[in-house]
């Protein structure tokens, strides 16, 4: 593992070779981080050969989750083929350099910009929904500008596993394990009595197949969290870890549920639910004109509500997907999470986390309640099951 001088000293090197020069770092700052990841802003000399003023390094070490290890190879993919977009519709920040041997990335600096968690901490009604518009046109930009770019996206991930062989079949792995997340999440609810009707395990199925494929694909970082979006000048979405060509509704279900995974900003609201995608729409429709179909568009992104919700379930009971996929059963600890609220106390990660999954079901109850679908009162009728069995309070 490497100390942050050797980072820093690393990261010279690697800009030094790549824009030419002896490229010196100054001043540095460490940054928080996304799972066990360390970032670091350092300020650059000035250089004529390099003409950002301050950058971002990252450094992923190695960890005893075989599926985070072969993420930095998405990553860096991931960022090869954001480089190659107009800069109106490059969702984040540009790669300078990589090394995947000792696992450190440098890119280009966002800057000071507040992140999105910070802004949906506010209470302010009118902020809120300017925020949350934002937010809609900036994926929607991002999802129309990549739209029908996948094959670009797999060249430059055969060429890199084509380097790094070894890691390719756990690329395989990781986006398998997303599908089967979903599949033993919703095993899970079934196995502590919390009975999936016919019509979930049908929209449930739904989510699985349009992970794989699926008319409304595009790029998307996927694994969605508030503290990895920065406001700025224009909205940079970080942490490519989980990056790949989906069904976009994913990205607008995953906003619609509050951040799946992410507990600390405020819910939110049916009405700015649909402020947000009433804004993400107006910047697909002419690529996907059925979004403007209202009950498809609704199912869609019911489908992958519950997909989220299911595959939250999963990770919450084993921690991460391999463990998810390895230890499905494995049932004691399940058990141990999903009991009713009559039966703890709970520890307090056992609270954060059914406080997690609590407000992804209950997001789930609510939108789906408001579809016009002759399907959605039942999925609402489970999905508020789900939230009553995790509430802090017996109902």
């Amino acid at each position: 593992m490497f100390s942050t001088p050797e980072i820093l000293s690393i990261a010279e090197t690697l800009l030094s070779e790549r824009f030419g020069g002896a490229q010196k770092l100054l001043e540095h700052q460490e940054l928080s981080g996304s799972g066990h990841a360390k970032v670091i802003r350092a300020k650059v000399a000035s250089s004529p050969l390099l003409q950002h003023r301050s950058v971002i390094l990252k450094y992923i070490p190695e960890s005893d989750d075989f599926l985070d290890d072969a993420s930095l190879i998405r990553e860096v993919v991931a960022y090869q083929f954001t480089n190659s977009l107009a800069e109106d519709i490059r969702p984040g920040p540009v790669l300078l350099a990589h090394d995947i041997k000792r696992r450190i990335l440098v890119i280009t600096d966002s800057g000071d910009g507040d992140t999105f968690d910070s802004l949906l901490a506010t209470k302010e009604v009118e902020l809120r929904a300017h925020i949350l518009r934002n937010l809609g046109r900036a994926l929607g930009k991002m999802h129309a500008g990549t739209a029908g770019r996948e094959k670009d996206f797999h060249i430059l991930l055969t060429r890199m596993l084509r380097a790094h062989p070894d890691t390719s079949e756990l690329q395989e792995l990781r986006d398998h394990s997303l599908v089967e997340s979903i599949r033993i999440g919703a095993e899970l609810l079934h196995h502590v009595g919390l009975k999936v009707p016919a019509t979930v395990t049908e929209l449930s199925e739904q989510a699985q197949h349009r992970l794989d494929s699926g008319q409304h694909r595009a790029f998307t970082p996927f694994d969605l969290s508030p503290d990895n979006i920065i406001v700025a000048e224009r909205t940079h979405f970080l942490d490519y870890e989980w990056a790949g060509f989906r069904d976009a509704t994913f990205d607008v279900a995953c906003v619609v549920a509050g951040f799946p995974q992410y507990v600390g900003s405020l819910p939110i609201s049916d009405d700015e639910a649909d402020l947000f995608i009433e804004a993400w729409m107006q910047e697909v429709r002419s690529l996907w004109p059925n979004v403007t179909n209202e009950e498809r568009l609704h199912n869609r992104i019911v489908a992958a509500l519950i997909g989220w919700a299911m595959a939250g379930v999963s990770l919450m009971c084993f921690g991460s997907l391999s463990n998810a996929v390895a230890l499905e059963h494995e049932e004691d600890h399940v058990i141990h999470l999903l009991r009713a609220p009559s039966e703890g106390p709970f520890s307090a990660e056992e609270e954060i986390m059914r406080r997690d999954l609590y407000e992804t079901f209950e997001a789930l109850s609510r939108f789906a309640a408001r579809g016009t679908d002759n399907r959605m009162p039942e999925v609402a009728y489970f999905a508020r099951s789900v939230a009553d069995r995790l509430a802090e309070e017996p109902r």
